[in-house]
């Protein structure tokens, strides 16, 4: 397989990845859930301190990609949002 065909492989996974995502994530804000997308995190500490604080304070699932967080209780995205946006 040539460098070119791995290239596009991989970008076809990404892209099918994502809109399966997309996908389901549409599926569970019908149901409920809640969808925060932050504009961007200020630097990798960033992005730890909010996993961080998932782990601590979120008492229901959650999803994340990147900048973009679902949640399955309203509460804990009313939380995220006050404490990160």
């Amino acid at each position: 397989m040539s460098i070119e065909e791995e290239i596009l492989n991989k970008a076809g996974k990404d892209m099918a990845r994502e809109i399966d995502r997309e996908v389901l994530w549409g599926m569970l804000k019908d149901i409920g859930w809640r969808r925060v997308i932050l504009d961007r995190f200020t630097d990798n500490n960033h992005a730890v301190d909010i996993t961080y604080w998932l782990e601590a304070n979120c008492k229901n699932p959650f999803e994340r990609s990147g900048a973009d967080f679902i949640f399955e209780s309203e509460v804990d995205a009313v939380n995220f949002t006050l404490r990160w946006q």
